[in-house]
């Protein structure tokens, strides 16, 4: 449209500058007809004064003639109406008389009569040629007038469309621009807007725009890739949620130790991976590969079918060259083909578990949900399998652990029902005349019952045999007590109590030697403990110290509050411990007593210690004596 309003104005511009030219070339033919006039009238006035004292000579008379006669030739040889033709015509045969005229007046000298005639023959002549020119000028100028009038009307006319055609121009090239513009900002503006909507995440719109050319490929391409992008997107996050599960698998595996555990977390593992309906783990048992239990999408029936003999499996584990083995379609490649046309598998994956380069396993995957296994499936599941291998192997190192613990547990209990009985050896000899003091005494008291007949005699001495015999049993239940095998069992005790229980048990032992029993007991709250395995661990350290004195010194127990912690101090005077072996008093079965001692008292003491979250501490000095000190918390905390 901007071109055709080009070229309208265009046309009237060349239309308007012809119709000037027209009218320019008119005023030249009329300056050409006024010469003529001119000439005419030059030569008529010539003729008028023609031999007078004004007349000119006839030298330029001549001149003027010619002049004349070219005047209406250039005339003739104008484009003119018919009618202004004919005149010229005219015009010009009056010339070539008025000439003719002319040259018999010039060449005439004879008879001044007959110049005279001539002259007024030509002067005749020339006032018809003034006649005619005149006319033909009047209606050549009335002809000019109106063709220069249309002339100017036509300017004028053509000066107002070329306006109007420039405004008409200009607002179509205006609206041609702007449809122009809108053609090319809708679908940059509805590519901004898609890119807008696609960084806010909408990943796969696409733009509606009706866009050709140049722009409806580019609409095309960023609508491709808008799709390519979101399946992009949706194959990320589908990775990004395997590893998600992957990772929250494997690392289940690492944090249990049960082989159930670890087949249940696999199966469902796998399931929510791969997205299939069967998943589970078959495992060599004998001569076999047996699907183990729980699994997904197999019950206990269906599990007891998928048993193949292990020589068809590693045959397919040589064949596969070690990769997955993946069957979408002829099912009756599979090893366990009998099971899985009896299970209705449409598709199996069976990804192998190796451990230090030997087959321990088989992952098997049957039925995926949508569509076929593929090898991005297989990805997850070999790295997997890698973690399997090794979550079976600490499995079964922690089974080993725990039968050995278990082994160690018994050993250790052993250990300190030997302690105890070694306690109450080293007890045994200082308590059995104590026992048999007071049987002394009931029978003595019995054989005088025999011969008394006095019934209150009888009966004080019934009362020392019964109060004699409440002695010795209470001394046999305290040994019976201390002696039998328990578990660890916490009570809410009174440590200075219990501390006094245990010196009158260990006084017995004193009573014939020189050793005497310092007590210096702080006021300290109840705390959380096994008051038997306590009993056993300050009767150790007690023996100990009696034996490090010799039957003579001074034997310190003192207890105190210290940081949220009761401390228990037993002390001698006796020859004291060496310091190069007091680090090792707590070793098994060392001992300073040499072939009186069995090493075992102090390393159960401190075991018991350790048991009640505390610890003992050693100070001593060679020939001034030794003090153990048991820490218990305030608060008991078992262990996690």
């Amino acid at each position: 449209m901007f071109f055709l309003g080009a070229g309208i104005s265009m046309l009237y511009m060349y239309k308007t500058t012809g119709n000037l030219q027209s009218v320019i070339d008119l005023h030249r033919v009329e300056i050409i007809r006024q010469d003529l006039v001119i000439s005419a009238q030059t030569v008529q006035s010539n003729l008028y004064t023609f031999g007078t004292v004004f007349g000119q000579e006839l030298d330029v008379i001549v001149d003027n003639v010619i002049d004349l006669g070219d005047s209406a030739n250039r005339c003739l040889s104008c484009h003119h109406s018919k009618e202004i033709t004919e005149k010229l015509h005219e015009v010009n045969a009056i010339v070539e008389q008025y000439e003719n005229a002319l040259s018999y007046l010039i060449t005439t000298s004879a008879n001044p009569e007959r110049i005279e005639r001539l002259r007024a023959v030509a002067i005749n002549i020339g006032g018809s040629l003034l006649t005619k020119t005149q006319e033909m000028a009047f209606i050549a100028g009335q002809e000019l007038s109106n063709m220069t009038i249309n002339a100017i009307k036509e300017i004028q006319h053509s000066r107002v469309i070329l306006i109007v055609t420039l405004v008409l121009s200009f607002f179509i090239a205006l609206a041609i621009a702007i449809t122009m513009t809108r053609q090319i900002t809708e679908p940059i503006y509805e590519l901004v807007n898609a890119t807008r909507r696609i960084k806010a995440g909408e990943f796969g719109y696409t733009a509606t725009s009706a866009a050709t050319g140049e722009f409806g490929e580019l609409m095309e391409s960023f609508n491709d890739m808008s799709i390519s992008l979101k399946e992009s997107n949706q194959k990320i996050m589908k990775n990004l949620h395997n590893l998600s599960n992957l990772y929250s698998t494997t690392l289940t595996f690492h944090a249990i130790t049960s082989k159930a555990d670890i087949y249940r977390e696999l199966s469902f593992g796998v399931a929510e991976i791969v997205g299939a309906e069967q998943c589970g783990l078959m495992l060599p048992e004998g001569e076999d590969f047996v699907h183990m239990s729980p699994a997904v999408g197999l019950t206990e029936d269906a599990i007891a079918l998928l048993r193949v003999p292990a020589e068809k499996i590693l045959d397919r584990y040589r064949h596969t060259k070690r990769r997955a083995m993946v069957i979408n379609n002829g099912i009756e490649a599979s090893p366990t083909a009998e099971a899985d046309i009896t299970l209705g598998v449409k598709n199996i994956m069976l990804v192998w578990v190796r451990h230090k380069g030997d087959l321990i396993g088989v992952i098997r995957v049957a039925n995926k949900k949508t569509g076929e296994f593929t090898e991005e499936d297989v990805h997850p599941l070999a790295i997997l399998a890698n973690n399997l291998s090794v979550a079976l192997e600490n499995a079964k190192l922690y089974e080993d652990l725990r039968r050995q613990m278990w082994e160690l547990k018994n050993a250790q209990e052993q250990l300190v029902q030997a302690a105890k009985l070694v306690a109450i050896g080293e007890l045994a000899s200082n308590v059995a005349h104590e026992i048999n003091n007071p049987l002394t005494s009931i029978l003595g008291y019995a054989e005088l019952i025999k011969e008394e007949t006095d019934i209150e005699s009888i009966m004080k001495d019934v009362e020392i045999i019964e109060n004699d015999s409440l002695r010795a049993r209470d001394i046999v239940h305290q040994l019976l007590e201390f002696s039998r095998k328990r578990s660890l069992e916490m009570k809410r005790i009174n440590i200075n109590g219990l501390l006094t229980e245990v010196i009158g048990l260990v006084s017995l032992q004193l009573k014939d030697t020189q050793i005497v029993i310092s007590e210096d007991f702080a006021d300290i709250p109840a705390i959380e403990g096994d008051p038997n395995q306590l009993k056993q661990v300050f009767l150790n350290i007690i023996n100990n110290a009696t034996f490090a004195m010799q039957n003579e010194g001074t034997l310190g127990i003192a207890t105190s509050i210290k940081d949220s912690t009761i401390h228990i101090s037993v002390s001698d005077t006796g020859r004291g411990i060496p310091r190069e072996v007091i680090s090792r008093v707590f070793e098994p079965f060392f001992s300073t007593k040499k072939e009186k001692g069995t090493g075992i008292g102090l390393s159960v003491s401190y075991k018991i210690i350790q048991s009640h979250n505390g610890r003992i501490e050693v100070e001593s000095q060679e020939g001034k004596g030794s003090t153990f000190t048991v820490i218990l918390p305030i608060v008991f905390q078992s262990p996690a």
